[in-house]
């Protein structure tokens, strides 16, 4: 219910981080389908790779310092990029809509997104043959937090080191 609003509504509040919910100042309920509130989910993901795209050609500065302020240091055009995706990774919207966005629009930003696409691309892979899926709130929060660099993290995802569920390199986390 929380992952369904209004996204071109002027009066949208995210309300997330005071009470949870995310509201339309119009009146429109989350499930409720009217021509202004319709299920976005797979737009919110073409967005936010769009966002990553500019951050990292520099086209924009726009929320560079909301990112900025969050990790408490300067970011380069890759790491915006990097902390752009990993905030559409931790609204929670679930793995289905990005690995049938990620199809959808892959061919669009293999040459421009390299790293990122390697992620993705990787990713899809495991998914599509294992039914694997990759923790990419770990991958990102790992090239921002710990400054690996993207074959770093390339290489961790081909190996299976951020599949959904563990933790620690490898070891499952403890629930």
């Amino acid at each position: 219910m929380k992952t369904r609003f209004c996204l071109e509504c002027n009066n949208f509040e995210d309300r997330k981080e005071i009470d949870g919910n995310v509201l339309c100042a119009k009146g429109h309920t989350p499930g409720v389908n009217c021509p202004e509130f319709q299920d976005r989910l797979v737009d919110s993901f073409y967005s936010y790779i769009y966002w990553a795209y500019l951050y990292s050609t520099s086209e924009t500065d726009e929320g560079r310092d909301y990112f900025e302020k969050r990790f408490s240091r300067k970011l380069s055009r890759q790491e915006l990029a990097y902390a752009c995706l990993l905030d559409y990774f931790e609204l929670g919207l679930g793995d289905s809509h990005f690995y049938r966005g990620w199809k959808t629009i892959r061919r669009i930003y293999d040459g421009k997104l390299p790293a990122i696409s390697k992620i993705f691309d990787i990713a899809l892979q495991k998914f599509d043959l294992y039914n694997e899926k990759t923790d990419f709130t770990r991958v990102f929060l790992d090239l921002l937090f710990f400054k690996k660099t993207s074959e770093e993290a390339i290489k961790e995802v081909s190996e299976g080191l951020y599949k959904w569920g563990l933790t620690n390199h490898g070891k499952r986390d403890s629930i």
